[in-house]
């Protein structure tokens, strides 16, 4: 048995010692030599990055360029805090729920955003005073759940903030005159601090 095992180690070593003989092969020498050519042209060819525009404007030119740019296409103030929206429009309900606002700063366009909850029996009447305040359309029921059809967008007046306005809930297919058996709808106001 023993005999054996070191034949077996004997072969297993002459075959490595044989796979190392074998030629490398024309095919796969021009193959390594191609890729390591292009690949030192890529690097070659590749700019060094300017670091400079990657950089956050300071907040006197964030303001200058919101001035000269911003207000024209219905940004937020670059300074805008996240907060409720509807409160601060003095257009808050004493029926809805204020829930928290999320901003997302490492997004080109740095959105944020104001999320409220209506209860399913106040849902109809929150519906009726968007579209009165804002001009929001009613709401559908499309695949899943009723809510806008597309994005709605209500303009604060001249020179003023454009806000998205959005109402919905998922849900199976309750008509409208039974949206009091839905718990809750949910309301989300939205702004946007950069140009896309």
């Amino acid at each position: 048995m023993a005999e054996r095992d070191a034949a077996d180690r004997r072969s297993d070593i002459g075959d490595a010692v044989n796979l190392r003989r074998k030629p490398f092969g024309l095919g796969r020498a021009v193959l390594l030599l191609c890729l390591l050519g292009l690949a030192d042209a890529a690097v070659a060819r590749t700019p060094v990055p300017d670091l400079a525009p990657t950089l956050a404007p300071a907040p006197a030119d964030a303001l200058a360029d919101w001035n000269a740019h911003g207000r024209a296409e219905g940004l937020a103030r670059p300074d805008t805090p996240c907060q409720d929206f509807l409160q601060a429009l003095g257009k808050k309900p004493d029926y809805v729920e204020y829930l928290g606002c999320e901003q997302d700063d490492d997004s080109y366009i740095q959105p944020m955003e104001a999320r409220y909850r209506v209860s399913g029996d106040a849902a109809a009447k929150m519906e009726a005073y968007l579209g009165q305040a804002f001009g929001m359309p009613p709401l559908e029921y499309v695949c899943c759940g009723w809510g806008n059809r597309g994005p709605f967008f209500w303009h604060d007046g001249p020179g003023g903030v454009n806000y998205e306005v959005s109402m919905g809930v998922e849900t199976l297919r309750i008509p409208r005159e039974q949206w009091g058996e839905i718990p809750s709808f949910n309301v989300r106001i939205g702004v946007i601090r950069k140009s896309p």
